[in-house]
């Protein structure tokens, strides 16, 4: 089948700033609360012997799998760029080898921001992924961000700090 592709995007009235440090560098503490009846928990895992960040999001049984582990490969908080590749977990061995995310978050001139999630999964060759396959994935990052949105255009002082 090859690589099918997604898009997620959240146009927001918070700060770029904001969103990066709430929905990335601080999401295993914020989202499990905001969400707990999809996202049970998320853990960052550093290796002591490569010294690599993973993250490995535990999901309740509303999501038709119980985990997916993250290997992180950029945690940009200066351009609000977070890219991370689908290692284990979720339909990783069953539908799919392998799955690329990137999450960019824009300024926008009115001192809001627009986060876009770009996606790929890599299915393998007698794998046929249809677009209601690609929905459980889309849906659950629209859930998450939006949830972090309204989180913070509730509470304007959280993660406003440098």
């Amino acid at each position: 089948m090859g690589w099918k592709r997604f898009e997620v995007e959240i146009v927001s009235t918070v700060s770029a700033s904001r969103m990066f440090k709430a929905a990335i560098v601080d999401s295993h503490n914020l989202v499990p609360k905001l969400i707990p009846h999809i996202i049970t928990g998320i853990k960052m895992i550093r290796d002591d012997t490569t010294g690599r960040l993973f993250k490995r999001t535990e999901f309740s049984n509303l999501i038709p799998f119980s985990y997916t582990l993250d290997r992180v490969d950029v945690m940009d908080e200066k351009n609000y760029v977070f890219n991370y590749w689908l290692i284990e977990g979720g339909r990783m061995g069953k539908m799919y080898d392998a799955g690329d995310f990137e999450v960019r978050i824009t300024p926008t001139s009115n001192g809001g921001c627009v986060l876009k999630v770009d996606g790929a999964y890599h299915a393998y060759e007698d794998v046929v992924v249809t677009e209601d396959d690609m929905k459980v994935g889309k849906l659950g990052l629209s859930a998450m961000y939006s949830a972090v949105e309204a989180y913070l255009a509730a509470n304007p002082e959280a993660y406003a700090s440098a």
